[in-house]
């Protein structure tokens, strides 16, 4: 081995070896920042617990409802729950605030419209692009821009949106028999 290898080596692996140690410190930090951001926001710490723990991203999860309790002055519980049931939350925090910053609607439809959407930022730019050429109010565009097939009923029944009761289960669909 030559002299320069040696220390090459031993530097790639102190390095790699740092990484490999800074990883779960970082990881526990983005819960408990996600605890702390939560709990601020007037939520008991058993409901931060659980929802940080469930969160694939804990601080994306705890930004979005942040930023939805303060844009859209929503109660901290209506926020994480637009939050917490979405591949990005931190697209839906977005869409929110572009939604909201246009005026003219109102929050909850803001919310569950960009929650509801596959891609947030395109629903973003239906509501606000046809408004920019049309004369319907601002929730007319939400729910003209939000495709309510989309809504997995027939897979969760009892899903609900936000300000919604809870609507009666629908009938079970069973496979056709085979022959």
């Amino acid at each position: 081995m030559s002299r320069l290898s040696v220390p090459f080596a031993a530097i790639a692996f102190s390095g790699l070896a740092g990484l490999g140690l800074s990883v779960p410190a970082a990881q526990a930090s983005s819960f408990a920042d996600c605890a702390a951001t939560l709990t601020g926001l007037g939520l008991s710490a058993s409901v931060a617990a659980t929802t940080c723990a469930q969160a694939q991203f804990p601080t994306d999860l705890s930004s979005c409802t942040d930023r939805l309790t303060s844009s859209l002055k929503l109660s901290a519980a209506d926020s994480l729950a637009a939050c917490r049931s979405v591949r990005k939350p931190l697209a839906v925090a977005s869409c929110a605030e572009r939604l909201q910053d246009a005026g003219g609607a109102t929050p909850a439809l803001i919310a569950d419209g960009c929650r509801l959407s596959l891609l947030p930022d395109r629903y973003a730019d239906c509501v606000l692009g046809l408004g920019d050429s049309l004369t319907l109010t601002r929730d007319e565009l939400l729910r003209v821009c939000t495709n309510n097939g989309d809504v997995p009923r027939r897979i969760y029944p009892n899903f609900t949106t936000l300000g919604e009761t809870q609507r009666e289960s629908l009938p079970a669909i069973s496979p056709a028999p085979r022959p």
